[in-house]
């Protein structure tokens, strides 16, 4: 009728109006301490039902469900190109244009050189912010206990039982997604056109390089997180047990080495970008959110630092020794480009 079609995509200028009015009229009044008395409410929810009614005829009698859809799908493709535009483009600003990066390394190994040192923006830069950042958290706690002595038993007390926090907290800061997704797009994406590079005796050497250096990557804040526990534990009162001390760093390196093979081997045995770098592994994506889930519990458990410590510590171990003997197995039949 006017030459449109009307959604939430492409809503005009009185309907954002009309949205932020409605939203105010909602939220602002409570906030104020003004509230409806429930008289007052029954009435109004009274005057939308036929209000209601009406725009339920208005949904059942019309006539051009199939030209809207047929609008609305026309323009997926469009705007599927222009997410995929700029996912490319903001890969492209994170390697660096520098033509005298070199290396003197052969093989794999110099594959991999060049790559880092061209995607230090988002590994070794990115990883040194995320230390410098935590550096600056644990520098102010210790300053907080200084200037405040009261708070020492307090924050003693969560050093002591939140370490299982930390594994949501390491989940955050690891570099595994943004180091995977760099991979495929920038390099494994034109690479695995070819038929030497899925051997396995290839496909299983650069695993190792890579999953050496994104340890490696993630091991810097990892290190400052837990010595940084460490000295904040003792400021704030100490421990009858000197061995919380080893325990608390040796934890938090073990939680960031085992993000760090988590995301590698995920990416080697599911693989899930096609060759026009869209992501289109189903499986991929529940064992993303599946490790989101399990992490964000670890929030609210409360446990020793020797009892998670030893628990976390074990489990990671476990997990390389797995991870290592299915990538051995599988990887050289996963590591492929999706159709």
């Amino acid at each position: 009728k006017h030459g449109y079609v009307r959604n939430e995509n492409n809503l005009q200028k009185i309907a954002w109006l009309l949205t932020a009015l409605l939203l105010a009229l909602a939220y602002v009044p409570p906030a104020a301490g003004f509230v409806l008395p429930l008289w007052a409410s029954a009435a109004l929810f009274l005057v939308w039902i036929p209000l209601g009614l009406l725009s339920l005829r208005r949904v059942v009698t019309f006539r051009y469900y199939r030209e809207m859809n047929q609008e609305l799908l026309a323009q997926i493709p469009g705007q599927m190109d222009k997410a995929r535009a700029a996912v490319k483009t903001a890969n492209e600003k994170n390697i660096s244009a520098d033509t005298s990066i070199t290396s003197r390394k052969s093989g794999f190994e110099f594959l991999n050189d060049l790559f880092v040192k061209r995607h230090r923006k988002i590994l070794w830069k990115s990883a040194l912010r995320i230390a410098y950042v935590c550096l600056f958290l644990c520098c102010g706690a210790v300053l907080l206990m200084v200037i405040q002595p009261g708070t020492k038993a307090d924050i003693n007390e969560m050093v002591m039982t939140w370490l299982p926090y930390f594994a949501f907290i390491m989940y955050l800061i690891n570099r595994g997604t943004g180091f995977t997704q760099a991979l495929f797009m920038n390099c494994d994406h034109s690479l695995l056109t070819y038929s030497f590079y899925k051997r396995p005796g290839f496909v299983l050497r650069l695993f190792r390089i890579r999953l050496r250096e994104i340890i490696k990557v993630n091991a810097v804040p990892a290190l400052v997180i837990g010595c940084g526990l460490a000295l904040i534990l003792y400021v704030s009162g100490g421990t009858d047990n000197p061995l919380n001390y080893v325990v608390l760093v040796v934890t938090i390196l073990a939680m960031s080495a085992f993000f760090s093979i988590h995301y590698l081997t995920v990416y080697y045995l599911l693989q899930p970008y096609t060759a026009g770098t869209e992501m289109k592994s189903g499986t991929y994506r529940i064992v993303m959110v599946l490790t989101y889930v399990v992490c964000y519990a670890m929030i609210n458990v409360r446990m020793p630092i020797l009892v998670f410590g030893a628990m976390c510590i074990a489990f990671c171990v476990a997990y390389s020794i797995v991870a290592s003997i299915l990538v051995y197995k599988f990887a050289p039949l996963t590591f492929r480009l999706r159709t």
